[in-house]
């Protein structure tokens, strides 16, 4: 298994037809406007955002007998590398295939103040021992506060 590209969208469609993967609304930045008065005053915001992690692999043995198996895992890190949280898929990929795209759907997103967050992305095939990281994506979260208004009278 060899791990070509990876990248942050909003969503993603293959077409039945021509099996061509389309990429959505990718993401590398967000900015985000918080009301002061209803933030949390701890770090356990979560940002009501979908989007997904697709990814390309290529698996270098084809020939084999039996099927193969993908396993990712993606760690989300805040920018103090603080682990936010984690995804694990496994995907079995049956024989004579070449190449995976795995989409991954994310729902909400973590977040303990502005900066960039890492989404490392792991990925092990079937006998390997351990996942190796094989990417980090960047998100850059720009954070700006909404105070509150007064009315003049």
């Amino acid at each position: 298994m060899k791990h070509i590209w990876s990248i942050l969208c909003q969503k993603s469609s293959v077409d039945k037809e021509s099996n061509l993967l389309s990429l959505f609304d990718c993401i590398e930045e967000i900015n985000l406007v918080i009301d002061q008065a209803k933030a949390p005053k701890d770090d356990k915001l979560i940002v009501p955002i979908e989007f997904q992690l697709v990814s390309f692999w290529v698996f270098e043995n084809i020939n084999k007998v039996k099927d193969n198996v993908l396993e990712i895992k993606i760690e989300l890190l805040d920018p103090d590398k603080k682990l936010l949280g984690q995804f694990e898929n496994k995907f079995k990929i049956k024989k004579g295939i070449p190449r995976f795209r795995s989409r991954i759907s994310i729902k909400g997103l973590r977040i303990t103040k502005k900066g960039i967050y890492t989404f490392k992305v792991q990925g092990k095939g079937e006998g390997e021992k351990g996942y190796k990281v094989v990417a980090e994506l960047p998100l850059d979260l720009k954070l700006a506060y909404k105070f509150p208004q007064f009315n003049k009278k």
